[in-house]
């Protein structure tokens, strides 16, 4: 109970913890929310309303420089009268662009906020600026008379240079052109003055951002001595459950939801030669593929279970392990971590593997024997009806075997069934099994074939392999052949039994025609070869 209750009393300081840490994460994410806001707006008003004011004004004072020189060089008594039409067209172009362009700067400053209240510095550049801009347009209207006038008395046959004077004209233009590099330098004076004071704001807001951090700092520095104190608590309990952990022969793995390992027991090290890795996925580990981490962990979820698995030790052999799963569960029944708890079984599993061979698999040539051809023939019977394959089985009698043993004797004979069965094997790799089901006699199960003329083709290979001379007894020659019966699922037969009887008809059927010789049952054939020899 004692430790329930601690365990309570660090969740709520943990979720006081956490509440605190939100808390911080919300204000600082407004002040930064705020400042970007802030920024966006500045930087918006700056290139907006400011800098694109500004473009306006400079190609303004441009299209004043340029209507400068035209007005000269319509003045020049060199040129034409087209020429001269060209410069005044030109003269008039230039004003009109700066009329539009100062109508709309003006327009666009008489419209302009500064983005916070209380910016009284950046308002009296901003309504001097618009002073500047209004003062303008009276001395651009005089310049704009003067070159009217100047033209107009250009065109006039009794004009006279004499009259027109640069550097009046010039100074004019200076006149002029200075309102436009006052409003320039306006606009620049304002700009620097609203960022100054938009740093002056964000400074503010930082302060009381930081005091805030600073009280939320402190509340978090007492909640962690708090935990630390807890935590030391808990460390002597896990301290204490750890050497239980480590004191027992069982293994121990502790896993997260994804099958990484949080924790191995060093008992490991004792059967495997090493200690399984923290934060490694189980599966490195583990050989059966049927026991996936997905699998394994949805069939325990809110169950234990038990499965035998292999882990490969540091010599390089398999340890096989009797290993019980059970799911931790976390808050809702859900897990959030497994505990694998395992003993060794290798020796058991030996023994099984001893007693399985002796009941499936032949003693003398170690390929499989009677039952594990039954069981085989079981299995692909029983397939269902999708997954169903045509099967053929084939009975293999050896010829003159019986001479081989009274000639030669039977360590010879023994010894031609062993080279026999090897090749036999590895004749039908790939397209079914063979089976020594007694004596000189095999079966082979064919279910791999596409065609009749693939079984054809196989039965000719099996044919071939008994028609040839073996080497036996340290150098003495047998030549021998097979007479094999062939028998289809589910044409000749729906059991084992049907069909080993339809086979052994068709063998029989081989033998009686001289052996070496390959024949698919047939009914009639069969069956009247059967009544002959019956009576």
């Amino acid at each position: 109970m004692a430790v329930l209750s601690k365990n309570k009393n660090t969740r709520k300081l943990i979720i006081v913890f956490a509440a605190f840490s939100v808390l911080l994460v919300l204000i600082s994410t407004a002040s930064l929310l705020y400042l970007n806001n802030t920024m966006n707006r500045l930087s918006d008003s700056l290139y907006s309303d400011v800098y694109q004011n500004s473009e306006l004004i400079l190609n303004a004072d441009r299209d004043l420089y340029q209507g400068a020189v035209s007005l000269h060089a319509a003045m020049n008594s060199d040129i034409t009268s087209e020429q001269l039409g060209l410069f005044a067209q030109s003269f008039e172009d230039n004003n009109s662009e700066i009329k539009q362009r100062l109508t709309m700067a003006s327009y666009n400053i008489n419209n302009l906020d500064n983005p916070y209240s209380g910016m009284k510095q950046s308002e009296l550049l901003l309504s001097d600026l618009r002073d500047k801009l209004a003062g303008f347009d009276s001395s651009f209207e005089t310049w704009k008379e003067t070159g009217r006038d100047l033209i107009a008395r250009r065109v006039q046959s009794d004009w006279n240079p004499g009259n027109y004077s640069p550097s009046l004209i010039n100074i004019q233009l200076i006149e002029t052109r200075s309102s436009l590099d006052e409003a320039e330098s306006l606009i620049d004076n304002y700009a620097q003055q609203i960022t100054l004071e938009f740093r002056e704001k964000k400074s503010a807001v930082f302060g009381v951002y930081s005091l805030f951090l600073f009280l939320l700092i402190l509340v978090i520095i007492y909640l962690c001595r708090r935990l630390i104190s807890l935590q030391n608590e808990m460390m002597e309990e896990k301290s204490l459950h750890q050497l239980i952990g480590e004191t027992m022969s069982d293994f121990i793995i502790l896993t997260d939801p994804n099958g990484l390992i949080l924790y191995a027991s060093p008992s490991h090290a004792g059967v495997l030669g090493y200690i399984p890795e923290k934060g490694s996925p189980l599966t490195n580990y583990i050989r059966e593929a049927e026991i996936s981490w997905a699998k394994l962990k949805s069939a325990v979820q809110g169950t234990s279970r038990i499965s035998e698995l292999r882990m490969r030790s540091a010599e390089g052999h398999w340890v096989w392990l009797e290993t019980k799963v059970s799911p931790i569960s976390g808050r809702k029944d859900l897990p959030v971590q497994f505990m694998l708890v395992s003993r060794e079984i290798t020796q058991r599993k030996q023994y099984e593997e001893r007693l399985h061979r002796l009941a499936f698999y032949d003693h003398l040539t170690a390929i499989p024997n009677r039952a594990h051809f039954k069981m085989y023939m079981e299995n692909l019977i029983t397939q269902p009806e999708e997954r169903r394959q045509e099967i053929a089985l084939a009975l293999l009698d050896c010829d003159r075997f019986k001479q081989l043993n009274d000639t030669l004797g039977h360590l010879a004979g023994d010894e031609f069934l062993q080279l026999l069965s090897r090749e036999l094997q590895q004749t039908v790799k790939g397209t079914g099994q063979a089976f020594r089901i007694g004596g000189d006699e095999f079966a082979v199960v064919l279910h791999r074939f596409t065609s009749p003329e693939m079984l054809d083709e196989i039965l000719q290979r099996l044919l071939q392999l008994f028609n040839k001379t073996w080497s036996v007894n340290n150098g003495s020659s047998f030549h021998t052949s097979a007479s094999i019966g062939v028998a289809l699922y589910p044409q000749h037969g729906s059991s084992i039994n049907e069909l080993l009887r339809a086979a052994d008809l068709a063998m029989y059927r081989s033998k009686n025609h001289g052996g070496n010789e390959a024949s698919l049952y047939n009914e009639l054939a069969d069956e009247e070869f059967s009544d002959r020899n019956t009576k």
